[in-house]
């Protein structure tokens, strides 16, 4: 897309995008109307006798409305349940029972009102054509509701994946523009930590440079990498930064190694850390705080103090977006960003995969 996807692409209820909203309502009251005057003229489930048309309408517009609108909050749940390429058998299998139980139960109140409010006979064989009939038509419209979503569906992750694939190969070429030679890179390394060596904050300098590279060179063609991983580069840079800021950057990691197996996106909190510098002041006066920790059981949260620098480049999202397209592509689940109390909070989804 350049479009960046949608938070959640597996279910996509097709009759509420806005640009058709009033149309759908329309056609839906058309509808309901027109297939309950023919329900009337059709005989279809009882005859109106002397009833009057105008009774035998209205309980054939009350059936034709709940089965309607009845079955597409059904669908809609379903799809939103069970999305449809992951869980195809669960959505059909629930689609299935809740519909033939839903609209059993509305004609049966629809038999229930023609014999006791229209005092209308209805011949057993009418009872049993009615179900079958109201079954066969809801299941049909449920299948183009489903053939719909399918196709919405197929198009979106479609597109994502080309973002995805885009995305991948400009990362990879500023790694490959940016990393020269890396034997020549980590050889000059090691030579200026023999000659750092009686220097043990200077070693411990080059040393995490030379992790970090290390880090990127290894997960470069890597989906996810384990959190414990992800932490401890986290780690090294916050060192190197801290060797630039002092105490003006001021970093606290607080995820207990229970969540150490749970798989991340590469490099997602150096980068968050990057942007935490890139976007704020980072003084004596107002330093920077950064707080990264688990929230819930569910999510490693990337937390800092916003002091926005007066002459700051504008943001270009491009990070953010990144970080977004990979966890869409890995788990169909969306990060989230947010503002409160003078804090930038962006939550990432903690997930398991085999590494």
């Amino acid at each position: 897309m350049k479009t960046s996807p949608k938070d959640t692409i597996d279910c996509i209820p097709v009759i509420n995008q806005p640009q058709s909203h009033w149309r759908e309502i329309t056609i839906r009251v058309v509808g309901i109307t027109l297939i309950s005057a023919v329900s009337v003229f059709l005989d279809f489930g009882y005859p109106q006798g002397n009833s009057g048309f105008l009774k035998v309408f209205l309980i054939s517009f009350i059936r034709t409305a709940l089965i309607w609108n009845g079955s597409m909050v059904i669908i809609q749940y379903a799809l939103g349940r069970y999305p449809v390429f992951k869980e195809t058998t669960k959505l059909i299998v629930f689609q299935v029972v809740s519909l033939s139980i839903f609209v059993m139960l509305v004609e049966l109140g629809e038999i229930y009102a023609a014999e006791h409010f229209l005092k209308v006979s209805i011949p057993k064989s009418d009872k049993t054509a009615l179900i079958i009939g109201s079954l066969l038509i809801t299941f049909m419209i449920s299948s183009i509701y489903a053939s719909v979503a399918f196709f919405i569906q197929w198009k979106e992750n479609l597109l994502r994946t080309q973002a995805l694939e885009k995305a991948s190969l400009e990362a990879r070429y500023d790694t490959l523009r940016n990393q020269v030679n890396p034997h020549f890179l980590f050889n000059s390394l090691n030579t200026l930590l023999m000659l750092v060596n009686d220097n043990p904050v200077a070693s411990k300098y080059v040393e995490s440079i030379s992790e970090i590279m290390r880090y990127m060179l290894q997960s470069r063609d890597k989906d996810a990498v384990l959190l414990r991983d992800e932490l401890k580069i986290a780690r090294d840079y916050v060192f190197i930064q801290q060797s630039r800021f002092g105490d003006k950057l001021q970093v606290v990691f607080d995820v207990p190694e229970m969540f150490y197996h749970y798989a991340i996106p590469p490099l997602a909190l150096q980068m968050l850390l990057e942007n935490a510098l890139k976007h704020n002041v980072v003084s004596k006066e107002d330093p920077l705080y950064v707080k990264i920790y688990v929230h819930e059981n569910s999510f490693v949260v990337v937390e800092n103090t916003v002091k926005a620098k007066i002459d700051k480049d504008p943001s270009t999202g491009v990070g953010l977006d990144n970080i977004r397209n990979r966890y869409l592509h890995l788990t169909g689940k969306n990060i989230v960003v947010k503002l409160e109390n003078d804090k930038f909070v962006v939550m990432l989804p903690l997930f398991e995969k085999s590494i």
